[in-house]
C-alpha cells in the first residue's frame, strides 16, 4: 500500500523538497556524525562510547555529571588499577575478577556504555523536535532512524544477547503524539541487530516537567523516580534506546531500577547527542 501511495504522491523531502524521500540523501548528508563517542557520566570523550572506570570509584557530591568529585574508595585502589581519564571499563577486566567487575555495574547502577552516532544539530534538532508532533515529520524520524542505526552497525558494534528496551514517554504524551519516538528507534535497532525487544521491563509512572528547559542539575532531580521495573529484568543485559540524550539523566535513572531489579548489565543507545 505504501508503495502505491508514493507512486501517486512522491514524497518530498521536509527540507529542501526535492522529490523521491522525505528526507534526501543530500539532506542526510548534512547531519553531523558523532565520530567521538562520549562518557554518559562526565561527557568526556570515551573509546566507544565505555563509562570510564574511576566514576565506579567516585562519589558526586550533588548530581550525577558534577565536575566536583571525590574519591570515596582507597588511594591505593587508584594506584593498583592505574586510573587515567581516558581508561574504560574493559581496559582493566583483566585486573578485576569477573563476578567484582559485574558487582561495579550492580552497585553504582551505572550503564557500561552510551552509543549516538548523530549530534543533535541542525537538521537532526529539526527532525526529532518536530516529528513529535506532525505525521509527515514522523516519516522523516524513520528514515533518520534507518540512517543512525546504519551507522552503528557498519561501526562494528556487537549487542548479543542484549533485549533492546525503548525509554517510555507518559500515558498521556503518547496519547497526544500517537506514538513514543524511543518505541520506533528501538523497533529498527532491534530488527537491524536481531534482537528480541521488551516493552514490559521498563515502565514510566510520573509524568515530570518537560527536561528540555531545565539546568543540568533539575534535570537528575526532576526525573528521579520516574521510572519502575521488574522481576523480567533479572539475570538480563539490556540496552535502553531513545531519540536524545542530553545529561545522562534519563538513561542514570532508568538503568538504576533496572540493575535494583536484576539486571546484569545496561548500555545506551541514543539516536542523537546534544554536545
Amino acid at each position: 500500500m505504501e508503495k502505491i501511495i508514493n507512486a501517486v504522491f512522491p514524497p518530498r523531502c521536509v527540507f529542501c523538497g526535492a522529490v523521491g524521500d522525505v528526507f534526501c540523501e543530500n539532506c542526510m548528508s548534512t547531519c553531523s556524525i558523532l565520530q567521538e563517542q562520549r562518557c554518559l557520566l562526565c561527557d568526556k570523550p570515551s573509546e566507544n562510547g565505555k563509562t570510564h572506570l574511576y566514576h565506579f570509584f567516585t562519589h558526586y557530591g550533588t548530581y550525577v555529571g558534577s565536575n566536583k568529585v571525590k574519591l570515596t574508595q582507597p588511594t591505593q585502589i587508584k594506584d593498583r588499577l592505574q586510573l587515567r581519564d581516558k581508561e574504560s571499563l574493559v581496559d582493566v577486566k583483566k585486573d578485576i575478577d569477573s563476578n567484582s567487575f559485574t558487582q561495579l555495574f550492580v552497585e553504582k547502577g551505572y550503564p557500561s556504555q552510551l552509543i549516538s552516532p548523530f549530534i543533535y544539530a541542525d537538521k537532526v534538532r529539526d527532525c526529532i523536535r518536530k516529528s513529535k508532533y506532525s505525521s509527515r515529520l514522523f516519516a522523516s524520524l524513520k528514515r533518520l532512524s534507518f540512517e543512525g542505526v546504519n551507522i552503528v552497525y557498519e561501526w562494528g558494534y556487537s549487542f548479543d544477547d542484549f533485549v533492546v528496551v525503548p525509554i517510555p514517554v507518559s500515558k498521556q504524551k503518547e496519547k497526544l503524539r500517537g506514538f513514543n519516538q524511543a518505541d520506533i528507534i528501538s523497533k529498527i535497532f532491534a530488527k537491524r541487530f536481531n534482537l528480541i525487544m521488551d516493552f514490559s521491563i521498563l515502565a514510566r509512572v510520573k509524568d515530570k516537567h518537560a527536561q528540555h528547559d531545565l539546568s543540568r542539575a533539575d534535570r537528575f532531580k526532576n526525573i528521579k523516580g520516574s521510572f519502575v521495573s521488574n522481576e523480567k529484568a533479572k539475570g538480563k543485559k539490556i540496552i535502553l534506546v531513545d531519540d536524545i540524550c542530553t545529561t545522562g539523566a534519563t538513561f542514570l535513572e532508568a538503568s538504576k531500577v533496572l540493575f535494583e531489579n536484576g539486571a546484569v548489565d545496561v548500555k545506551c543507545f541514543s539516536l542523537s547527542k546534544r554536545l
